[in-house]
C-alpha cells in the first residue's frame, strides 16, 4: 500500500505517449509525461527497465500517480510530517478562512513552504500542545499574524543587533533573513524559518530565539510541521520544549485550539 508523499524507487514497466507505467516493490504506479524531467528539459525519456526516483502524488487513484520531478520530490519531503501531525493532533472541524497565498507571498517578498500552507489550510492559526502558536496571515491579533510579526520581529532584532547583541552565525550569509512562524506562550520563544539565498522554502531550516535572552537554537533538518509533530508527540530535541510534560497535561499535548476560540474580537 502506497502513501501520499512517500519517496520511492520505481522501475519502468511500460512506456506510452502519455506517460510511464512503473512497478514499486510489487505495486503498480503511473507517471504522467509532464511529471518526468524529459517533458521540461532535454533529458532522455525513460525506457522499460529504467529505475526512477519518485514521490507519490495521489495514492487514492488506480493506479497511484507518482512524479519524478525534483520539485515534487522536494515538496513531498516537506509534506511528509503533516499527515502524522494531523493524526497526532486532530484539526478543528470548523471551516477555516481562505488565504490569498499569492498576495501573502508578494507582501513577504518570498514564497512559503508547502507544509506551512497546508497546515494553515487544515488548522488555521492557533495553539498546539497548549503553548505553541502557529502564526497565520490575517490573524485578528497582530501578535500572531505572520505578516505583522515579520515586520515587527525584523525591527526588534535589528535594534538588538545594533546595540551589540550577538547575531547568530547562520545569519551572516549575505541575503539570509528570518521569517517567523511560531511563538511559545510559555517562555516567549519565537520560531523562525531561516531563509537563505538559493535555498527553496521547503528546505528552510527552523531556528528558535529564546524569549528573554540572546540565545538561539538551530534545527538544520527540521521544518515547521516536523517541529510541531515532535513537540506534540514528546519527541522534540528542543531544549525549550523538552519539559513540556511538566506543565501540560497529556490531553493538552495532543490538542489544537484555533485562534477563534482564544482571541475575542
Amino acid at each position: 500500500m502506497l502513501s501520499d508523499h512517500e519517496e520511492l524507487n520505481a522501475v519502468v514497466t511500460a512506456v506510452a505517449s502519455v506517460g510511464f507505467a512503473v512497478d514499486i516493490n510489487g505495486h503498480e504506479g503511473f507517471i504522467d509525461q509532464v511529471k518526468h524531467p524529459s517533458w521540461w528539459t532535454g533529458a532522455t525519456r525513460p525506457v522499460v527497465g529504467d529505475r526512477l526516483h519518485t514521490v507519490v502524488l495521489d495514492a487514492s487513484r488506480t493506479p497511484p500517480r507518482l512524479s519524478a520531478l525534483p520539485e515534487d520530490i522536494r515538496v513531498g519531503r516537506s509534506l511528509r510530517y503533516t499527515d502524522p501531525l494531523i493524526r497526532a493532533c486532530p484539526p478543528p472541524s470548523s471551516a477555516r478562512r481562505p488565504v490569498d497565498w499569492p498576495m501573502v507571498q508578494e507582501r513577504l517578498g518570498t514564497a512559503l513552504p508547502a507544509d506551512y500552507k497546508r497546515l494553515i489550510e487544515v488548522y488555521g492559526g492557533g495553539v498546539f500542545s497548549g503553548v505553541l502558536w502557529l502564526m497565520e496571515p490575517g490573524c485578528p491579533d497582530e501578535m500572531y499574524d505572520l505578516l505583522a510579526q515579520t515586520v515587527e520581529r525584523e525591527e526588534i532584532l535589528a535594534d538588538l543587533w545594533a546595540v551589540g547583541e550577538a547575531k547568530p552565525a547562520e545569519l551572516e550569509q549575505d541575503g539570509a533573513r528570518l521569517v517567523p512562524w511560531g511563538y511559545s506562550e510559555n517562555g516567549g520563544e519565537v520560531l523562525y524559518w531561516l531563509a537563505l539565498p538559493g535555498v527553496l522554502p521547503e528546505e528552510w531550516p527552523v531556528i528558535l530565539n529564546e524569549g528573554r535572552g540572546p540565545l538561539w537554537e538551530f534545527h538544520p533538518t527540521s521544518s515547521c510541521s516536523r517541529f510541531l509533530l515532535e513537540v506534540c508527540t514528546g519527541s522534540t530535541g528542543s531544549y525549550y520544549f523538552s519539559d513540556l510534560g511538566d506543565f501540560v497535561s497529556p490531553s493538552e499535548r495532543g490538542a489544537f485550539l484555533p485562534h477563534a476560540e482564544l482571541i475575542r474580537p
